[in-house]
Parts: C-alpha cells; structure tokens; sequence
C-alpha cells in the first residue's frame, strides 16, 4: 500500500473535506434554529422542500442534467431536506 495520494485524488479529497465542513456549520445552524423556533425551522423546511420539488421538476433548474438526472437530484435533494428534519428532532 502506497503513502502517496495522486493529484486527481487529492482534488477529490479536499472537496470532501470542504463539503463535511460546510455541512457541519450548517447543521450546528440548523440544530440551533430546531432548538429556538421548531415549528417555524420545519415550515421553512417544507417550503424549500415544495421549492425544490418544482424547480427540478422542470427544465429550469440544472440544466446540465436530463430529466432522469434531474428527478434523481431531486430525489435527493428531498430526501435530505427530510432526514435533515428527523435527525434533528432526534436530538
């Protein structure tokens, strides 16, 4: 086994990082926002979830992707929102 990490995945890694560290502030905002107004955090939440079902549901948001891809995204984008939501009541 190598110690050596290629350039390409070194990229890859960094970006993991970064993204774990946005998603962790993110989640300390969230939890505190859960703690001080829970029914207005969980109707934000569905508002952005009933945002983001009509957005890639049609052609304007992620262009870049086809309708399979989109509906994937979309997909998970969901389903985040709403775990996002139970992990945080169970807290």
């Amino acid at each position: 086994m190598s110690n050596d990490v290629s350039p390409d995945r070194a990229v890859m890694i960094r970006l993991r990082a970064r993204l774990a560290v946005v998603e962790r502030a993110a989640w300390f905002g969230f939890a505190e926002a859960m703690r001080r107004q829970p029914e207005e955090t969980e109707a934000y939440i569905a508002a952005e979830r009933a945002k983001c079902a009509a957005g890639f549901a049609g052609p304007a948001w992620a262009r870049d992707l086809s309708d399979a891809e989109r509906a994937l995204l979309g997909a998970e984008v969901d389903a985040g929102l709403a775990q996002l939501v139970e992990d945080a009541k169970g807290e």
